[in-house]
Protein backbone atom coordinates (compact mmCIF):
# COMPACT_ATOMS: atom_id res chain seq x y z
CA UNK A 1 0.00 0.00 0.00
CA UNK A 2 2.67 2.71 1.12
CA UNK A 3 4.33 1.96 -2.51
CA UNK A 4 1.00 3.09 -4.31
CA UNK A 5 0.84 5.99 -1.84
CA UNK A 6 4.38 6.67 -2.96
CA UNK A 7 3.81 6.10 -6.70
CA UNK A 8 0.39 8.18 -6.49
CA UNK A 9 2.77 11.37 -4.87
CA UNK A 10 4.95 11.44 -7.66
CA UNK A 11 2.10 10.95 -10.28
CA UNK A 12 1.01 14.47 -8.68
CA UNK A 13 4.22 16.10 -8.25
CA UNK A 14 5.03 15.40 -12.46
CA UNK A 15 1.23 16.87 -12.67
CA UNK A 16 1.83 19.88 -11.07
CA UNK A 17 5.37 20.88 -12.53
CA UNK A 18 4.36 20.13 -16.18
CA UNK A 19 0.98 21.50 -15.96
CA UNK A 20 2.33 24.93 -14.19
CA UNK A 21 5.03 24.99 -17.42
CA UNK A 22 1.90 24.65 -19.82
CA UNK A 23 -0.01 26.73 -17.91
CA UNK A 24 2.77 29.35 -17.37
CA UNK A 25 1.61 32.83 -19.11
CA UNK A 26 4.30 34.57 -21.78
CA UNK A 27 5.12 38.25 -21.42
CA UNK A 28 2.97 38.46 -24.54
CA UNK A 29 0.09 36.84 -23.08
CA UNK A 30 0.13 38.77 -20.10
CA UNK A 31 0.61 42.31 -21.94
CA UNK A 32 -2.64 40.93 -24.04
CA UNK A 33 -4.71 40.48 -20.93
CA UNK A 34 -3.81 43.79 -19.86
CA UNK A 35 -5.09 44.93 -22.73
CA UNK A 36 -8.08 43.06 -22.15
CA UNK A 37 -8.60 44.40 -19.27
CA UNK A 38 -8.91 47.84 -19.87
CA UNK A 39 -12.68 49.70 -20.23
CA UNK A 40 -14.40 49.21 -23.32
CA UNK A 41 -15.23 52.34 -24.41
CA UNK A 42 -16.00 54.00 -28.12
CA UNK A 43 -15.68 57.45 -27.28
CA UNK A 44 -15.29 58.94 -23.29
CA UNK A 45 -14.99 62.31 -21.29
CA UNK A 46 -13.27 62.72 -18.51
CA UNK A 47 -12.86 65.90 -15.77
CA UNK A 48 -9.64 65.52 -14.43
CA UNK A 49 -7.07 67.43 -11.94
CA UNK A 50 -3.61 67.32 -12.49
CA UNK A 51 -1.28 68.37 -9.81
CA UNK A 52 1.79 69.41 -10.47
CA UNK A 53 4.71 68.89 -7.39
CA UNK A 54 8.03 70.35 -7.64
CA UNK A 55 11.27 69.56 -5.49
CA UNK A 56 10.49 71.55 -3.17
CA UNK A 57 6.95 70.35 -2.56
CA UNK A 58 5.07 73.08 -3.59
CA UNK A 59 2.08 72.31 -5.71
CA UNK A 60 0.23 73.87 -8.64
CA UNK A 61 -3.37 72.04 -9.26
CA UNK A 62 -5.02 72.44 -12.81
CA UNK A 63 -8.50 71.15 -14.27
CA UNK A 64 -8.70 69.61 -17.43
CA UNK A 65 -11.32 67.83 -19.59
CA UNK A 66 -10.45 64.94 -21.84
CA UNK A 67 -11.94 63.91 -24.92
CA UNK A 68 -10.92 60.25 -26.10
CA UNK A 69 -12.06 57.95 -28.83
CA UNK A 70 -11.15 54.70 -29.77
CA UNK A 71 -9.78 54.52 -33.22
CA UNK A 72 -9.10 50.38 -33.64
CA UNK A 73 -5.94 48.74 -34.17
CA UNK A 74 -5.01 49.55 -30.92
CA UNK A 75 -4.76 53.62 -31.63
CA UNK A 76 -6.59 56.32 -29.64
CA UNK A 77 -7.63 59.98 -30.43
CA UNK A 78 -7.35 62.31 -27.82
CA UNK A 79 -7.85 65.71 -26.76
CA UNK A 80 -7.22 67.45 -23.71
CA UNK A 81 -8.13 71.27 -22.47
CA UNK A 82 -6.81 72.86 -19.44
CA UNK A 83 -9.75 74.77 -17.75
CA UNK A 84 -7.77 76.13 -15.20
CA UNK A 85 -5.59 78.17 -13.70
CA UNK A 86 -6.12 81.40 -15.81
CA UNK A 87 -2.55 80.95 -17.37
CA UNK A 88 -2.99 77.81 -19.27
CA UNK A 89 -7.16 78.10 -19.84
CA UNK A 90 -7.89 77.02 -23.20
CA UNK A 91 -4.92 75.40 -24.01
CA UNK A 92 -5.66 72.36 -25.78
CA UNK A 93 -4.09 69.31 -26.75
CA UNK A 94 -4.87 67.04 -30.08
CA UNK A 95 -3.37 63.18 -30.64
CA UNK A 96 -4.81 61.94 -33.27
CA UNK A 97 -4.82 57.94 -33.67
CA UNK A 98 -2.32 57.43 -31.34
CA UNK A 99 0.22 60.49 -32.05
CA UNK A 100 0.39 60.07 -35.36
CA UNK A 101 -0.07 63.96 -36.20
CA UNK A 102 0.10 65.49 -32.33
CA UNK A 103 -2.17 69.53 -32.43
CA UNK A 104 -0.97 72.19 -29.21
CA UNK A 105 -3.53 75.21 -29.62
CA UNK A 106 -2.55 78.43 -27.07
CA UNK A 107 -5.62 80.69 -26.79
CA UNK A 108 -3.78 83.54 -26.13
CA UNK A 109 -2.03 83.77 -30.01
CA UNK A 110 -5.07 82.30 -31.47
CA UNK A 111 -2.77 79.76 -33.10
CA UNK A 112 -2.20 75.92 -33.64
CA UNK A 113 1.41 74.72 -33.28
CA UNK A 114 1.96 71.19 -35.03
CA UNK A 115 3.96 69.04 -32.55
CA UNK A 116 6.41 66.85 -34.88
CA UNK A 117 9.46 64.89 -35.35
CA UNK A 118 11.81 65.33 -32.04
CA UNK A 119 9.31 68.56 -30.80
CA UNK A 120 7.28 65.15 -29.77
CA UNK A 121 9.87 64.36 -26.78
CA UNK A 122 9.23 67.91 -25.20
CA UNK A 123 7.25 68.18 -22.30
CA UNK A 124 3.67 68.92 -22.12
CA UNK A 125 2.92 72.66 -20.62
CA UNK A 126 5.46 72.04 -17.52
CA UNK A 127 4.32 68.26 -17.19
CA UNK A 128 6.56 65.42 -16.92
CA UNK A 129 4.59 63.61 -19.58
CA UNK A 130 6.17 64.15 -23.10
CA UNK A 131 3.83 64.29 -25.96
CA UNK A 132 5.49 60.82 -26.65
CA UNK A 133 4.42 59.62 -23.28
CA UNK A 134 0.52 60.69 -23.87
CA UNK A 135 0.44 58.57 -26.75
CA UNK A 136 1.60 55.34 -25.23
CA UNK A 137 -0.62 52.13 -24.24
CA UNK A 138 2.23 49.74 -23.66
CA UNK A 139 0.90 46.97 -25.73
CA UNK A 140 3.00 44.44 -27.79
CA UNK A 141 2.97 46.62 -30.89
CA UNK A 142 5.35 48.81 -29.51
CA UNK A 143 7.43 47.10 -27.37
CA UNK A 144 9.30 43.73 -27.58
CA UNK A 145 8.30 41.98 -24.16
CA UNK A 146 10.37 39.67 -22.03
CA UNK A 147 8.95 38.11 -18.68
CA UNK A 148 11.88 38.70 -16.29
CA UNK A 149 10.37 37.20 -13.16
CA UNK A 150 7.01 36.80 -10.79
CA UNK A 151 6.06 36.67 -7.48
CA UNK A 152 2.53 35.57 -5.23
CA UNK A 153 1.39 39.22 -6.70
CA UNK A 154 2.97 40.45 -9.33
CA UNK A 155 4.66 39.76 -12.86
CA UNK A 156 7.71 41.98 -13.26
CA UNK A 157 8.08 42.47 -17.52
CA UNK A 158 10.41 43.89 -19.59
CA UNK A 159 9.80 45.74 -22.92
CA UNK A 160 11.84 47.26 -24.89
CA UNK A 161 10.37 49.88 -27.64
CA UNK A 162 10.13 48.57 -31.20
CA UNK A 163 11.01 52.68 -32.63
CA UNK A 164 14.47 53.32 -33.22
CA UNK A 165 14.12 56.95 -31.65
CA UNK A 166 12.70 56.15 -28.66
CA UNK A 167 13.74 58.27 -25.51
CA UNK A 168 13.67 55.02 -23.42
CA UNK A 169 16.50 52.03 -23.53
CA UNK A 170 13.72 49.58 -21.98
CA UNK A 171 10.81 50.00 -19.83
CA UNK A 172 10.15 47.79 -16.54
CA UNK A 173 6.07 47.10 -16.25
CA UNK A 174 4.81 45.49 -12.40
CA UNK A 175 1.70 44.17 -13.09
CA UNK A 176 -1.09 42.19 -10.92
CA UNK A 177 -1.98 38.68 -11.24
CA UNK A 178 -5.39 38.93 -9.92
CA UNK A 179 -6.34 42.60 -11.62
CA UNK A 180 -4.32 42.15 -15.13
CA UNK A 181 -3.49 46.14 -14.53
CA UNK A 182 -0.27 47.78 -14.82
CA UNK A 183 0.57 48.64 -11.14
CA UNK A 184 4.20 50.78 -11.91
CA UNK A 185 6.41 51.33 -14.72
CA UNK A 186 10.00 52.64 -14.67
CA UNK A 187 11.44 54.36 -17.53
CA UNK A 188 15.34 54.15 -18.22
CA UNK A 189 17.15 56.49 -20.19
CA UNK A 190 19.31 55.51 -23.49
CA UNK A 191 22.29 54.89 -20.91
CA UNK A 192 20.46 52.41 -18.78
CA UNK A 193 19.93 54.74 -15.32
CA UNK A 194 16.30 54.69 -14.11
CA UNK A 195 14.86 58.14 -15.40
CA UNK A 196 11.03 58.15 -14.82
CA UNK A 197 8.42 56.03 -12.59
CA UNK A 198 4.85 55.48 -13.22
CA UNK A 199 2.25 54.51 -10.92
CA UNK A 200 -1.42 53.97 -10.42
CA UNK A 201 -2.53 54.98 -7.38
CA UNK A 202 -6.40 53.56 -7.51
CA UNK A 203 -8.12 51.55 -9.96
CA UNK A 204 -12.12 50.86 -10.51
CA UNK A 205 -12.62 47.39 -11.49
CA UNK A 206 -16.55 46.84 -13.27
CA UNK A 207 -18.39 43.69 -12.54
CA UNK A 208 -17.02 42.07 -15.60
CA UNK A 209 -13.25 43.11 -14.40
CA UNK A 210 -12.94 45.95 -16.82
CA UNK A 211 -9.97 48.37 -15.28
CA UNK A 212 -10.42 52.15 -15.17
CA UNK A 213 -7.26 54.15 -13.40
CA UNK A 214 -8.54 56.67 -11.16
CA UNK A 215 -5.05 58.17 -9.56
CA UNK A 216 -1.49 57.67 -10.93
CA UNK A 217 1.69 59.48 -10.60
CA UNK A 218 4.55 60.24 -13.15
CA UNK A 219 7.71 60.92 -11.47
CA UNK A 220 10.65 62.47 -13.15
CA UNK A 221 13.64 61.44 -11.17
CA UNK A 222 16.01 63.32 -12.87
CA UNK A 223 14.15 66.83 -11.88
CA UNK A 224 12.79 65.51 -9.03
CA UNK A 225 9.31 66.23 -9.91
CA UNK A 226 6.26 65.12 -10.59
CA UNK A 227 2.85 65.29 -12.31
CA UNK A 228 -0.44 63.53 -10.52
CA UNK A 229 -3.50 62.64 -12.41
CA UNK A 230 -6.50 62.54 -10.66
CA UNK A 231 -9.96 61.68 -12.27
CA UNK A 232 -13.30 62.89 -10.90
CA UNK A 233 -15.51 62.12 -13.59
CA UNK A 234 -16.19 59.85 -16.47
CA UNK A 235 -18.50 59.27 -19.03
CA UNK A 236 -18.35 56.44 -21.84
CA UNK A 237 -19.67 56.18 -25.01
CA UNK A 238 -20.56 59.64 -25.15
CA UNK A 239 -21.89 60.94 -28.52
CA UNK A 240 -19.30 62.98 -30.71
CA UNK A 241 -19.58 64.17 -34.02
CA UNK A 242 -17.26 62.10 -36.69
CA UNK A 243 -15.23 65.03 -37.31
CA UNK A 244 -14.64 65.93 -33.59
CA UNK A 245 -10.98 64.78 -33.22
CA UNK A 246 -9.83 67.95 -35.94
CA UNK A 247 -7.61 71.27 -35.20
CA UNK A 248 -11.05 73.04 -36.05
CA UNK A 249 -12.89 71.14 -32.82
CA UNK A 250 -9.73 72.66 -30.33
CA UNK A 251 -9.90 76.36 -31.53
CA UNK A 252 -13.54 76.46 -30.33
CA UNK A 253 -14.22 79.00 -26.86
CA UNK A 254 -16.13 75.49 -25.76
CA UNK A 255 -15.71 71.65 -26.43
Amino acid sequence: MKKYWFLSGIFVLVCLVFGGVLWALTADEILDEVEARRTDFTTQRSEAKMILVDEKGKEEVREVVMYSKDEGDDTISLIVRFLSPADVEGVTLLSIKGGEKIYLYMPAYRKVRRIAGSSKKEKFMGTDFSYDDLSQNYGREDYEATLLGEDEENYYLELKPLEEDSDYSKLVMTVDKEKFYFKKIEFYDLEGNLWKTLEVLEIEESEEGKITILKMAFKDLKENHETRMETVKHEENISLPDNFFSVRTIQRPEL
